[in-house]
């Protein structure tokens, strides 16, 4: 709908969600909740723990002792954690534990007392592999089938932990658990506004501490593609606008390598997602020759898919398959995507028609259904189970080779796809029933049977910013966890409540390291003058230093000694550090807008357009604020902007701001009028190639009287969608 930014069902569904999260009803009348042991807050609840009387103190004797050498590194990890959320620094060990340790081990024998729907060696199979066992009694012992049971059981030591000053405890307990299947997901949309590789690690933290097993990465989409492909190095070079944020860029293969390492060692598999044939604007631009199909004269691009057509394609997107599974090697799932596709434009040329007939298709459902196919095959022989969302068509034959992830509100696609033999992954659009009424096999209207081949269930955060997904959409994923992993688990909105704010109190000190306390603010992240920012670290010795580029800090950033006061558009980034210079946890962050808020002759006056689209109306062009997401916009040049100032001025500037994302520029003119019926240039930027910035346009002429000043939009170099953040005049003197 939008050239910037898509605004529509997903922006509303990413509010929704968090809405319907953070609200719990009541159990129904014929609901009982199983009593929680006070003072034990665990998400998601174990399916079997036992509490005894006392606590395990840890000593300053105490270790992490790994005894398999294959989980040296989750004792490191846990060590880090337990510093980060108490200040205590435990010892890592391997070999013989004593009293007071926590051990670390595998059991290949050990076994889940219910069958788990999972995927192994590629094939779909109900196991009871990846099942933990805690025993807190002199020691604590975390037993796990493999490294990831282990994790998760390491998960619960760390969320039971209690720290009274520098005394740590943990109750005496046993617990065994498992996953209710093998698809415990959250999905992190980096193909519309750049998210760092830090907030990924931070979320990959969350991942972690609530068990969650697989973060699915939306690579791609209309507005970027974020995968660097040596076999196309253009595929980056043409992203277009972000959702209101930072524009989404290139990640490096080393950060991505590093990021699925990351997430490796703590339990928590990366899932890359491409998305094809539609959501693929950033893919066709960047190399129309190959992904793209041709354009009606004057339709509008946005709604274009790939060009399914075109067999040559093929062969790009195989290659690209590859390049990206070389990277997520340890996921056993790939996403191909292939929601929301619009296939008019393809289905109206001329060469589709002539496809079609040579190849005996009824229509182009038929070439989409093809293009599912392919990819699977793509997919398959890279030893990877593909994944689709709800509306790829995908036929009978490939019951066995693609799970259809459920999404669509009301639509009870779910269960037709369990009708149909498929396997599916849980994704309401809202969940439709309470919280405390809801699990993983209700979605959209189905109400699916334990004995269903659900493999699991998938939180999607779409379309957020770096600030959001990290201080809000992270603290959707204990509601949803509690019901995924056990979804018979019982509670009442009391409890759950107490559960998940001491949850949210204990991950949050894992991953906001850094403590950033803004003064200032007049809404939201927008200030006009200037800001005052304090910073503290959780960590009360580690020294702060930060950068205002966003970029993370290292040893050699400015330290933090005071408050600091910024007065320009920043993004705040500060990390803690310990004496030898090395980072503690993670950097937090922050971006803030400054408003540049300045009252001139255009300020609040009458203003009329040749066209408007959705809420960015020529009233937003005036209001004296540089703020992207309060625009003017136009579905496509050449369009009008006209100001009233209501009575002659003698003017000799104009600012003008077009829209910047550091990738596009604006061709126009300015006139300006005494009856809005003569009109006399006074500014040509017809040939302008110079990039939109913040800083926009300041246009010096003559001194010249007039009332009315007419801007023409004449070409934006991304797209056809005409967007101007402010227009600015000031008499001359």
């Amino acid at each position: 709908m939008a050239h910037i930014r898509r605004i529509g069902s997903r922006l509303t569904l990413a509010a929704a969600i968090v809405a319907a999260l953070v609200s719990v009803s009541p159990l129904a009348a014929e609901e009982v909740a199983a009593p929680r042991p006070a003072g034990l807050y665990l998400i998601p609840w174990p399916k079997a723990l036992t509490l005894q009387e006392g606590r395990l103190e840890l000593t300053d004797a105490s270790r992490i002792v790994a005894a398999d050498d294959a989980v040296k590194p989750l004792a490191a990890i846990l060590a880090d954690e337990i510093y980060l959320a108490t200040g205590r620094r435990l010892a890592t060990a391997t070999g013989e534990a004593a009293a007071g340790d926590i051990v670390l081990k595998l059991n290949k024998a050990l076994k889940a007392d219910a069958d788990i729907y999972t995927l192994q060696n590629n094939k779909f199979t109900y196991t009871r592999d990846y099942a933990h066992t805690i025993a807190v009694s002199d020691r604590a012992v975390v037993e796990g089938f493999d490294y990831r049971a282990v994790a998760e059981g390491s998960a619960t030591i760390l969320q039971a932990l209690a720290a009274e000053g520098v005394k740590l405890t943990l109750p005496r307990m046993t617990v065994k658990d498992w996953p209710q299947a093998d698809f415990m997901a959250i999905m992190v949309d980096v193909g519309r506004q750049y998210i760092t590789p830090e907030a990924l690690r931070q979320t990959i933290q969350a991942c972690r501490f609530y068990k969650v097993r697989y973060l699915n990465l939306h690579l791609s989409d209309d507005q970027g593609m974020t995968f660097p492909s040596k076999a196309f190095p253009k595929l980056g070079s043409r992203n277009t606008a972000a959702h209101g944020g930072v524009p989404p860029r290139l990640y490096t293969l080393a950060e991505l390598t590093d990021l699925v390492a990351f997430g490796d060692a703590r339990g928590v598999t990366l899932v890359p997602e491409l998305e094809t044939p539609g959501h693929s604007g950033a893919i066709r631009l960047a190399m129309p020759d190959v992904f793209d199909a041709p354009k009606t004269p004057g339709g509008p691009a946005w709604i274009a898919a790939m060009n399914i057509a075109n067999d040559a394609m093929y062969p790009a997107l195989d290659t690209l398959v590859g390049e990206i599974c070389d990277v997520f090697q340890s996921s056993p799932y790939f996403h191909i995507g292939c929601d929301e596709t619009q296939l008019g434009i393809v289905a109206g040329l001329p060469a589709t028609k002539e496809y079609l007939a040579k190849h005996k298709m009824a229509g182009v459902g038929d070439l989409f259904i093809q293009h599912v196919q392919r990819m699977s095959q793509f997919v398959a022989k890279r030893g990877k189970k593909t994944i689709a969302w709800e509306g790829a068509p995908v036929p009978d034959s490939l019951k066995d080779d693609v799970i259809v992830m459920t999404w669509e509100s009301n639509s009870q696609a779910a269960t037709r796809y369990q009708a149909a033999g498929f396997t599916t992954i849980t994704v309401p659009w809202n969940l439709g029933v309470p919280l405390v009424q809801w699990n993983m096999y209700i979605c959209n209207g189905s109400f699916l049977k334990r004995t269903d081949k659900v493999i699991g269930a998938s939180l999607p955060m779409w379309e957020m910013s770096t600030e959001a997904l990290i201080t809000g959409y992270l603290k959707g994923i204990p509601n949803r966890q509690e019901r995924t992993w056990g979804p018979d688990n019982v509670f009442t909105e009391e409890e759950f409540t107490r559960r998940s704010a001491a949850t949210e109190a204990r991950v949050g000190s894992l991953i906001h390291t850094v403590t950033i306390t803004p003064t200032g603010l007049r809404e939201g992240n927008i200030f006009d003058e200037q800001l005052t920012v304090a910073l503290s670290a959780a960590i009360k010795e580690a020294p702060i230093r930060y950068s205002l580029d966003g970029s993370v800090p290292t040893a050699d950033s400015p330290l933090y000694t005071a408050p600091l006061k910024i007065t320009d558009t920043a993004r705040l980034s500060a990390a803690a550090f310990d004496s030898a210079g090395k980072m503690i946890g993670f950097a937090s962050s922050a971006s803030y807008t400054c408003s540049h808020k300045q009252t001139n002759l255009t300020t609040g006056k009458p203003v009329t357009a040749s066209a408007t689209e959705a809420t960015y109306v020529p009233a937003n062009a005036v209001d004296g604020l540089v703020l992207a997401d309060k625009a003017w916009w136009a579905p496509s040049f050449p369009a009008w902007l006209q100001i009233d100032l209501e009575s002659p001025h003698t003017l000799n500037r104009v600012e003008v701001f077009p829209f910047w994302d550091g990738r596009r520029y604006y061709q126009y003119t300015v006139e300006l009028s005494l009856d809005a019926k003569t009109w006399t240039l006074v500014a040509d930027m017809s040939k302008n190639e110079k990039l939109s910035t913040p800083a926009g346009d300041s246009l010096e002429f003559k001194p010249i009287p007039a009332r009315y000043i007419r801007l023409n939009m004449l070409k934006n170099s991304v797209n056809s969608g005409v967007h101007v953040v402010e227009v600015r005049a000031y008499e001359a003197k």
